[in-house]
């Protein structure tokens, strides 16, 4: 089997109002997969059904590497940084870190945090000091190195960009891009669609409650005739469902 994530047919309504409707969504193995989306779109909710926080309409179906997402086991294989991924301020990083690797039952790899600290211009040292002390970026950044370092074949990233300057997004980018030798699958949610051009082999655009398209971004960007991802972004959601736009 070489798919990572399948949903099908997943629809979700909270309090009589629908969210998500008969929605499908493949991804393939060492893929990455961006979603694009305003905001109440749904792109969190999705998530959420992922990972079995909470549950679709009756006959809808999601599967991770082949088991069922509600299977203690396909949890295993996955990391996932929310999109208001915050830290008790009182503890030091690396007791973060310690914390989430013992979650995950595996042993602190010093080195391999040091390595993504690095890569993402995070100040090893700071790991000793108080995330009060820490801006927005570095909170984000912790959140990062705490997904990246378990190793976990399959990463779910809900705005994984949030709070970031143009140096760490550039940081950030080149983990993603390092990261394919270690044929890692990629789910995450974005507004920055100049960002999701440069990284994913696949892109979805999340509207009205379902996906009004799938593909690469070059296919995109021919279906909308758009000479960059934004463009055709909003060509699409201003089209009626299965046009083409004006």
């Amino acid at each position: 089997m070489n798919q990572a994530l399948a949903l099908d047919n997943i629809s979700y309504s909270m309090s009589g109002v629908e969210i998500l409707k008969t929605l499908k969504l493949d991804v393939a193995k060492s893929q990455y997969y961006a979603i694009a989306g305003i905001n109440g779109a749904g792109k969190s909710t999705l998530i959420k059904l992922i990972l079995d926080l909470i549950r679709p309409a009756p006959g809808g179906n999601i599967s991770i590497f082949g088991i069922d997402n509600r299977d203690r086991l396909c949890r295993e294989q996955l990391a996932y940084l929310p999109e208001k991924f915050d830290v008790k301020r009182n503890v030091s990083g690396s007791q973060y870190l310690e914390f989430i690797a013992a979650v995950y039952r595996q042993p602190v790899a010093q080195k391999e945090i040091d390595a993504l600290c690095e890569r993402l211009d995070f100040p090893p040292e700071r790991l000793t000091t108080r995330v009060a002390s820490y801006s927005k970026g570095m909170v984000q950044k912790l959140g990062l190195v705490s997904c990246f370092m378990l190793k976990r074949p399959l990463i779910i990233l809900d705005e994984p960009l949030s709070g970031l300057d143009p140096r760490a997004r550039y940081h950030f980018k080149q983990l993603m891009q390092d990261e394919r030798s270690s044929e890692t699958t990629i789910l995450y949610s974005t507004h920055m669609l100049a960002d999701a051009e440069d990284l994913c082999d696949q892109f979805g655009i999340l509207h009205d409650h379902e996906m009004r398209f799938q593909g690469t971004p070059a296919d995109c960007l021919q279906q909308y005739q758009a000479d960059t991802l934004e463009q055709a972004y909003m060509k699409c959601i201003s089209a009626s469902p299965g046009g083409q736009g004006s």
